[in-house]
């Protein structure tokens, strides 16, 4: 199953344009007290994935379900455009 990407977000412009930025962009955000460093470092893996797809323009191809609520943010531009279409993925918040 993979995500579709966020037209949206290759519309409009975004600050970040390398891999080396949009990591610089997802270490900004602070690990939660309650994830321990590996699960922390994971999921900030997995953003970077997601934005290694979009500056790549290609498809996600993993599930996204039920992730801290700072991981949904990362997939954002500093703009606040999701680089995954939003439908598409099951956010803990919602269940």
């Amino acid at each position: 199953m993979s995500i579709p990407l966020n037209p949206h977000a290759f519309q409009n412009s975004s600050s970040i344009q390398t891999l080396a930025a949009a990591q610089v962009w997802i270490n900004r955000f602070p690990r939660p007290n309650q994830f321990n460093q590996h699960a922390w470092q994971t999921t900030k893996r997995l953003a970077l994935l997601v934005w290694k797809c979009h500056l790549q323009q290609k498809p996600f191809r993993r599930t996204l379900n039920f992730l801290h609520p700072h991981f949904y943010e990362m997939i954002k531009t500093p703009e606040g455009i999701s680089l995954l279409n939003e439908t598409r993925l099951r956010r803990f918040d919602e269940i």
